[in-house]
């Protein structure tokens, strides 16, 4: 079981802002996703929790449809496991045969 990742509009929203230290113009990028969680009893939850995905400067952003989480979102930093949400992979359709 992986967990389900739905990116509604594949058109990100961008923040302008300037740099703190030099006043650089600076752009931020992310898109809106839906998390499709489970809970201990490994049973679904009523809705898809929302989060914010914050896209690489250079990445593009991920087109509308479900994902899951690659193998390469995990790392291990100071001991803790965690995991970059920004690399996804599509869920293939089902097909009927």
């Amino acid at each position: 079981m992986s967990i389900r990742i739905t990116i509604a509009q594949s058109v990100p929203e961008v923040i302008n802002y300037k740099d703190k230290v030099d006043g650089s113009p600076q752009q931020l990028r992310k898109q809106t996703g839906y998390a499709h969680v489970v809970n201990e009893a490994n049973e679904p939850g009523l809705y898809p929790e929302k989060f914010e995905l914050l896209l690489g400067k250079k990445q593009e952003a991920f087109p509308s449809g479900d994902y899951t989480l690659h193998p390469s979102a995990f790392y291990v930093r100071e001991g803790k496991l965690s995991f970059a949400v920004n690399r996804l992979i599509p869920v293939k359709a089902k097909t009927n045969a």
